[in-house]
């Protein structure tokens, strides 16, 4: 029985069908017009003949609910259902908004495959929408391009809509008993033959809201079918991505059809709202039902099996296998692809522009065991994203953070490298005081050995707690968007932790120092005696010693960098886990495996950049210097009539005198020769290039922490996510600050809270 044409009339009293925007074969979508309000609706029918079936009926009252209870910026927003009275018999209906744009199929079909910028962001919208029915009890069951919609958002983007929630599958959580029908009742239910409706697969223009390919109908009663992979389907006339429903047999070999309980008293138990975090299957689903799109069903959804939400992430592995290779994994009819699903492993992905990583993101989605893919639709997004840029794509994003907060960044490195600016000042002096000979070289060596001491302690304080303030203000910034950059609450957590993140700090400092020189003890020891025994025995001079401090060399600077990256996150740790040094390192070095590669790049960036600065400004500082002629300096002092107050300079005979007085009383002349002249002109010259490279560098010093913090900031981020850890804790990390709330940040945290946390109605 075909769908009734019903362009022209009115359903329920309520909603003016206009014309026809696409058909499958569960029932036909329309334009509508809703007569109170004038506003262009969609409309979905179902066909009479499904009405026939209870338990079609009783799955399509509870889904629709489920749909509606459903809001989500990216799932395409239901306003209305219900059951109205026709000529041809009763129908139901669906009412959906009304959404402009193309699906991800069409544009697929044109484009083939998309860079990953593109792919990524469409698949963060869906993973976002298909999480949040995950949290709702819903698993989707026939997640595919055609049913993703890119809506224009009339700012030159668009907003991903995930539709067509017809088959998802809702979990029944309740108290009360299971309502499903009884074996019996299944027993007794209508068969259907193959329906094959016309398929209007390419949907009418560019306004509908359904999918736009069939969904297929196909009971396995045929003699003999012991199986959904043994049916004929070969014979079934719809294109690969239709989608397919096969109901096997009560009785039949190989899959149950009977409504299973984990346990005898399942009809009593509360299971847990979420399906993250229950993995069973009850209600109106019978287990050996097969729904989906054969192209992006899960093995376990091959089979006939129960699912959960892991099911979902399948399909959406398949679907990012196709938007960045341009084919699904597996191709071929029906039964070809099914039993692949089941049995193959997908073929490498390949496609320009992607990462090694991204790949292994993927095909652990792909995986035939649920319990080796990522366990929630957000994991997998997150994964992906952080998989997808390596160090130059972090490097880059530290950029953009760097230019939008440069004032703020600049001002707390300032704030920290007070003391450093101070104690190298006093540095400064004391050197210009020690060439003076106002104090004994001893003297002098001794106060200003304590200074660079005190200044090398201080430093590390103060950039330990610089690097934890930034860290601090990126991870807020980058999770939650929208809240202002502010130093205060940063320093707050920083008199909070101060203890433990100094601590840390120090001594994850001193780490890479400490393996790198037992490192190369190990090493030059180990080369050094296989050599001299292989000498002995051959009777040659091999050169063991210096074979082993090259061997032992090579070995420390790989060790240092290695130990160096993984210790690199033991500050964002501490500062935003909370944890003291021995929990910071092991999750740092837990962290840095996830990307051991960029971890270590960025360590060696941080590191020898400040180097090669140092080194290029201490060259041209040098360079410069060499234009300064000690006796011109002190011709230019003897030409002065009148010197400045409080230095004297003067000169006798063969024996040149300079006299510096400081003050009335203090005052040190110099008489011994023009070679001492010289000596002293050349310490003045050395003291003062010395003083130029530390001043100036300063302000470089500044500007390279700010934006090694940064780099640090992104990286703990990026291996939180590539092991696809929730940023839900991070969000209540920062909105556990003492600060006062306004009202309206109140209703937002308490809004965000129930988003996230299971509802215990359904």
């Amino acid at each position: 029985m075909e769908s009734p044409a019903l362009v022209g009339r009115t359903i329920d009293g309520k909603y003016q069908l206009t014309r026809e925007l696409g058909r499958g074969g569960m029932g036909t979508v329309y334009l509508g017009v809703h007569l109170g309000t004038e506003r262009p609706v969609a409309v979905k029918v179902i066909s009479p003949q499904f009405m026939q079936r209870a338990e079609f009926v009783e799955r399509f009252r509870r889904e629709a609910r489920a749909a509606g209870r459903l809001r989500h910026p990216n799932v395409v927003d239901v306003t209305d259902f219900g059951f109205a009275e026709l000529s041809e018999g009763q129908v139901a209906y669906l009412v959906m908004e009304y959404l402009d744009g193309c699906t991800l199929g069409e544009i697929l079909d044109e484009e083939r495959n998309l860079p990953v910028s593109w792919t990524l962001d469409i698949l963060e919208q869906v993973c976002s929408a298909v999480n949040e029915a995950h949290q709702q009890g819903i698993i989707h069951r026939d997640l595919k391009p055609d049913n993703i919609w890119l809506e224009p958002n009339r700012r030159g983007g668009y907003t991903v809509k995930v539709l067509d929630f017809g088959i998802a599958k809702l979990e029944e959580y309740q108290d009360e008993p299971s309502s499903a029908p009884e074996d019996s009742d299944l027993a007794a239910l209508p068969t259907i033959g193959a329906h094959s409706d016309t398929i209007d697969a390419k949907l009418d223009g560019n306004t509908v809201a359904d999918d736009g390919a069939a969904t297929l109908v196909v009971d396995a009663t045929k003699a003999g079918a012991a199986s959904t992979a043994d049916l004929d389907i070969e014979s079934v006339t719809a294109d690969d991505q239709a989608t397919a429903i096969y109901v096997t047999p009560i009785g039949a070999d190989g899959v149950e059809t009977r409504i299973v309980h984990p346990d005898p008293v399942s009809s009593t138990r509360t299971t847990p709202r979420s399906l993250v975090d229950s993995h069973s299957s009850a209600g109106l689903t019978r287990a050996g039902a097969v729904l989906g799109t054969p192209l992006y069903m899960s093995p376990e959804q091959c089979r006939g099996d129960v699912l959960d939400a892991r099911s979902d992430i399948y399909s959406l592995g398949v679907i990012a296998y196709q938007m960045l290779s341009g084919r699904t994994p597996f191709e071929g009819d029906y039964k070809v692809v099914m039993a692949a699903h089941k049995e193959l492993p997908p073929p490498r992905l390949v496609a320009r522009g992607v990462r090694k990583k991204m790949r292994w993101a993927i095909e652990a989605a792909l995986s035939k065991d649920p319990e080796k893919r990522p366990q929630t639709a957000l994991a997998f997004s997150d994964e992906l994203q952080a998989r997808a840029d390596g160090i130059f794509g972090l490097l880059r994003r530290s950029l953009v953070i760097y230019g939008e907060h440069l004032p703020k960044l600049l001002l707390v490195t300032a704030i920290f490298q007070l003391p450093v600016i101070l104690l190298t000042l006093a540095q400064i002096t004391l050197s210009f005081l020690r060439v003076s000979n106002i104090f004994s070289d001893v003297t002098a060596t001794l106060i200003l050995a304590g200074v660079v001491l005190a200044l090398t302690f201080v430093s590390a304080f103060c950039s330990v707690f610089n690097v934890g303030t930034i860290v601090w203000m990126v991870v807020q910034y980058l999770v939650m968007p929208l809240r202002p950059v502010r130093i205060r609450p940063a320093i707050r957590q920083i008199k909070k932790h101060w203890k433990s993140l100094s601590v840390s700090g120090i001594a994850a400092a001193f780490v890479p120092f400490a393996v790198a020189v037992g490192v190369f003890a190990a090493v030059f020891l180990v080369v050094w005696g296989v050599l001299q025994i292989i000498s002995s025995v051959a009777g040659i001079n091999i050169g063991a010693p210096i074979i082993g401090l090259v061997a032992g060399s090579v070995a420390t600077l790989a060790g240092f960098f290695f130990a160096y990256g993984s210790t690199m996150l033991v500050i964002p740790v501490a500062m935003i886990e909370g944890l003291r040094f021995v929990q910071a390192f092991r999750r740092s070095v837990a962290l840095t495996k996830r990307a051991l590669a960029t971890t270590v790049a960025a360590g060696m960036i941080m590191m020898l950049t400040p180097m090669l600065l140092a080194g290029t400004l201490s060259s041209l500082i040098n360079l410069a210097g060499k234009g300064i002629d000690p006796e011109a300096a002190v011709e230019q002092a003897r030409s002065e009539a009148e010197p400045p107050a409080g230095v004297t300079v003067s000169a006798s005979g063969d024996d040149d005198k300079i006299k510096y007085s400081v003050g009335r009383r203090s005052s040190i002349e110099i008489t011994d020769g023009k070679h001492d002249k010289m000596d002293t002109s050349k310490r003045v010259k050395q003291t003062l290039i010395e003083s130029i490279f530390q001043i100036i560098w300063l302000p470089v010093q500044i500007i390279v922490l700010s934006f090694s913090a940064i780099i640090v900031a992104l990286l703990y981020l990026k291996t939180r996510l590539a092991g696809g850890e929730s940023m839900d804790d991070l969000v209540d990390r920062f909105d556990d600050d003492d600060r006062p709330k306004k009202k309206w940040q109140q209703r937002v945290r308490r809004r965000r809270l129930q988003s996230i946390r299971p509802q215990s109605e359904p």
